[in-house]
């Protein structure tokens, strides 16, 4: 990772992350705050969401960590209409980590897989445990809704 445009603090305005779809300049100051990190990273804390460079993934995000270039996540943003969460879920998540509703985005990881046999790839996400983001304070958790009806590999 290089950091570039320092600012007069001696603080970097950016980073390019040299991630496994190519180089992506990151800048600080929209940096996503993990205050507890992902499930199974908790040392990691800040993270960029850029578009991935490969038109057959646009629908998908690249959540990247800016400290470790090596930790990256495929993301598909929610789409509020879609109606997979119920609004009586998302309205208590959004309570609970005090996020206000015009200003909460919805994050789902992507996990890919070789399809068995070496069929191609599968997708799935987890639906229990989305990413919410706080967009006007760029912090965001990684909430487990205890809803049970909200399956671990959803297939996509």
């Amino acid at each position: 990772m290089d950091t570039e445009n320092v600012a007069e603090n001696g603080t970097p305005e950016s980073v390019t992350v040299e991630t496994r779809f190519g180089d992506i300049e990151f800048s600080w100051d929209k940096g996503i705050y993990m205050p507890v990190g992902l499930l199974g990273f908790p040392e990691h804390h800040v993270f960029g969401l850029a578009n991935i460079p490969n038109t057959s993934l646009d629908q998908f995000k690249l959540y990247q960590s800016l400290t470790d270039a090596n930790l990256s996540f495929i993301v598909a943003p929610y789409n509020m209409e879609s109606g997979v969460y119920a609004e009586k879920d998302l309205t208590n998540a959004q309570k609970s980590l005090a996020i206000d509703a015009a200003d909460m985005a919805i994050l789902m990881v992507v996990t890919i897989r070789s399809a068995p046999g070496g069929q191609g790839i599968t997708m799935s996400t987890n639906l229990r445990a989305p990413i919410l983001v706080d967009t006007g304070r760029q912090v965001a958790w990684q909430h487990i809704l205890p809803n049970e009806k909200y399956s671990v590999q959803h297939d996509l």
